[in-house]
């Protein structure tokens, strides 16, 4: 992966995660996409999951989940540290602990700060089954 443009996931299938084609968008939006593919697959791996790549992904939620809320921010912690690690195309991130969103366990919203494509914000939820959600967000507004 680079500091720009597809991962390689997307340039291999030639789709993003959701099923569309990268052809049907622009070279900036196929960045952003990409990396919201990217992170959300990073948040939804859990450590020591891969043998040669122990630390990628988040531990166990459940723990997190115990000890709600105020393990919110060891786990906001840990999602800076990963993500920073193994998205490259990330520069920064600020992560906001929200109201929780109905039927969520946490809600958080990131804001990314990529190298040559600037700033892309996530609402990002976890769910009770375990499970991370991505929405891309712009301005005051969501992109659904």
């Amino acid at each position: 992966m680079t500091r720009g443009g597809l991962g390689l996931f997307e340039a291999v299938t030639g789709h993003f995660a959701n099923g569309a084609a990268i052809d049907d968008f622009d070279a900036a939006t196929q960045t952003l996409l990409s990396v919201q593919d990217n992170v959300q697959r990073i948040l939804n791996s859990r450590r020591n999951g891969l043998a040669h790549l122990p630390d990628y992904g988040l531990d166990d939620l459940s723990e997190i989940y115990r000890h709600l809320p105020s393990s919110a921010h060891k786990l906001r912690h840990a999602i800076e540290v990963t993500l920073l690690k193994y998205e490259p195309r990330l520069k920064s991130i600020d992560i906001v602990i929200e109201d929780t969103a109905p039927g969520m366990l946490l809600s958080f919203t990131m804001s990314c700060y990529l190298h040559h494509a600037g700033l892309v914000r996530f609402g990002t939820h976890f769910t009770p089954d375990g499970q991370t959600r991505l929405r891309l967000l712009k301005a005051d507004h969501d992109l659904d």
